[in-house]
């Protein structure tokens, strides 16, 4: 369908879930990333393993997140893709990587409930360099993180998207770390379909994280081709993974836009760019929303050309 969405930002916190859903619509959002890590199992609670939602049976997790899915409705806006709560594996933490297992499994029937076709799950990866793994040892923290989900995905009927990730290195500079060797996220996906005997598992292709670990836009598009079912778009200044609109940092989106019609993109453009929004006042929303709604349309052009 190739709609338009984004990740609301502060919006909801702004304005409250009906109103946010009005502005989203008002200003032609089509479709939004459902977060979970912002609304309902946020990173730092994930690594101080503090109380969620999350913890609470499915009815009270889907109670939860209820006026989102009322909201969204009543406004004309679909949920593009949830993005479940990260990180899903913190090294040398066995407390947070025997509880996240199951949070990911509720995230699935939120997903369902939401319905979204796709929830993003992060793999398994080392946040510093200095951690050091074998491709070996990767692949296998990666499998036994998604090889429990696949009868959760079967009975849910949802997609789980592999994302590319960066590491951070003690002098500021970040690193390619898991999925960014982009021959390699392929193989795991195929693996991971092998293991599932259909497809339960495809990419989220990060344009930001790609672009903080110096690989060609270009040519990982290419790589993922038919795998490739979402995006992040975000720009960065090839430093800090800002999340903020397209050209107001440096990737090469003349590249990324060839590249998605070489392949025959055809999902939803999913801008991950909350940064668009909050970093203005808040009485700048609707333009801030306007911009990244404008950008979508203009992509949507070159790649329907």
């Amino acid at each position: 369908m190739m709609r338009i969405s984004i990740h609301p930002g502060n919006l909801f916190a702004d304005y409250g879930i009906d109103e946010g859903f009005r502005l989203l619509h008002e200003n032609g959002v089509e479709a939004i990333q459902f977060g979970m890590g912002a609304l309902m199992m946020s990173a730092k609670t994930v690594r101080e393993n503090g109380p969620s939602v999350m913890d609470g049976s499915i009815e009270e997790i889907l109670a939860f997140a209820r006026p989102y899915k009322d909201a969204a409705k009543k406004h004309g806006v679909a949920i593009s893709q949830v993005h479940a709560p990260y990180p899903s594996w913190v090294s040398e933490r066995e407390d947070i990587n025997a509880r996240m297992p199951g949070i990911l499994e509720k995230s699935v029937a939120v997903a369902e409930y939401m319905e979204s076709r796709h929830i993003v799950v992060h793999p398994p990866f080392p946040a510093l360099t200095t951690e050091n793994k074998t491709a070996e040892e990767e692949w296998e923290l990666a499998k036994a993180l998604y090889a429990p989900l696949i009868p959760v995905l079967k009975r849910h009927k949802v997609v789980c998207l592999l994302e590319n990730m960066f590491s951070r290195g003690a002098e500021g500079i970040r690193y390619a770390a898991v999925c960014s060797d982009f021959n390699q996220a392929a193989e795991w996906i195929d693996r991971l379909n092998a293991l599932a005997g259909e497809e339960c598992f495809a990419f989220c292709f990060d344009t930001g994280h790609c672009y903080l670990a110096r690989q060609n836009i270009y040519r990982a598009v290419h790589l993922m081709g038919h795998r490739l079912q979402a995006l992040h778009i975000q720009d960065n200044d090839g430093h800090l993974d800002m999340h903020v609109a397209p050209y107001t940092g440096y990737i090469p989106w003349e590249s990324f836009l060839l590249a998605l019609r070489e392949v025959g993109y055809t999902g939803d453009l999913n801008f991950e760019a909350p940064k668009a929004i909050n970093n203005y006042p808040k009485e700048m929303s609707d333009i801030c929303i306007r911009m990244l709604t404008r950008t979508g349309e203009y992509f949507r052009k070159q790649l329907q050309a």
